[in-house]
């Protein structure tokens, strides 16, 4: 295993370098990352209905889209971001608690007690300073993570549009009723750089980890010029208009919406956003069911395209849509 510390602050960039090394490493990959404030969409997301682009614009936030399923998440330079890359097979796909593991032991060397919640979360107290997010591909598994250490909650919360059924779901009021970050649960001497520092020496160690420089290559800069690019941030843009069936609901594996137009009962176009995780891109499901009987789906499993989701789960939500 490689251990790589970027020590760019660009999300563009830094995303780029991330995928190539999930793209291209030999061995597996262990890497800790920071941002500039951004909003890193997940790749089903719907950006417009995620972001607030006015206020992101107002404030010079930069808006990113990842190759991770999950949720659209805010980083600034308060918050530290760490990858593990699989590449050798040893690990699991959307095995959350195994790729999160080496991060709660450090954290416990610092004092702190955690535990993973939810699908995707680590939390301390009920309360939730890290969320995960998985893309798998040709045997190959990319995990990163999110530490919420000092991060402006204010901006978090003014530039997330978080949907109202994810929180009836969670029965709170607002995301930033279930966050805190890292510096208020360590001890007051604990910064950033000490919590760097013992994640690198904690997993570093655990794992056979040594340092190495990163990357530095064409094909990365032309992943950094797609990544800051219209077509890639919103590619979503093209199934805004012309749907005429839309619903929406709150699952335990994630939040799924659709878009679709109907001929009949047959389904002619449809479109899944949300914040799921999948093993195979969505859109395999979405032309698997292009033509079909919106209520005749017995030979589609939805699992591989949306984890978690059974066929009568997608049956049910197409034909509840209105």
């Amino acid at each position: 295993m490689k251990y790589i510390r970027l020590t760019t602050k660009n999300p563009y960039y830094n995303l780029a370098v991330e995928e190539y090394l999930f793209r291209h490493a030999d061995t597996d990959i262990f890497m800790l990352w920071q941002n500039e404030p951004s909003v890193i969409a997940g790749k089903n997301q719907n950006v417009y209905a995620e972001v607030d682009l006015a206020y992101a614009k107002s404030r010079g936030i930069h808006l990113c889209r990842r190759i991770t399923g999950g949720g659209a998440v805010y980083h600034d330079l308060g918050n530290l971001n760490y990858t593990f890359i699989s590449v050798l097979g040893d690990a699991k796909p959307l095995d959350f608690e195994y790729f999160t593991r080496p991060i709660r032991n450090s954290l416990s060397e610092l004092g702190l007690s955690c535990s993973m919640s939810g699908r995707n979360d680590i939390e301390a107290g009920g309360l939730k300073f890290s969320g995960n997010a998985q893309h798998t591909e040709g045997g190959r598994i990319l995990h990163h993570g999110t530490l919420l250490f000092d991060t402006d909650f204010s901006i978090m919360e003014a530039v997330l549009r978080v949907d109202k059924e994810k929180l009836a779901y969670r029965a709170v009021k607002s995301a930033r009723a279930r966050v805190v970050n890292l510096k208020s649960l360590l001890s007051e001497e604990c910064a950033l750089s000490d919590l760097i520092a013992c994640l690198e020496a904690s997993v570093c160690t655990d794992l056979g980890a040594a340092l190495a420089l990163p990357p530095e290559n064409a094909e990365i800069l032309s992943l950094y010029e797609r990544n800051r690019s219209p077509e890639w941030i919103f590619s979503d843009k093209r199934y805004l208009t012309g749907y005429s069936v839309s619903r929406k609901r709150k699952y335990p594996f994630g939040l799924v919406s659709i878009d679709l137009e109907l001929s009949r009962d047959v389904i002619e176009r449809i479109k899944f956003s949300g914040d799921f995780f999948s093993e195979r891109p969505v859109e395999e499901l979405e032309a698997l069911l292009v033509g079909k009987d919106r209520g005749a789906l017995s030979d589609i499993d939805p699992a591989p395209y949306i984890h978690g989701m059974q066929r009568s789960d997608l049956i049910a939500l197409l034909s509840d849509a209105q």
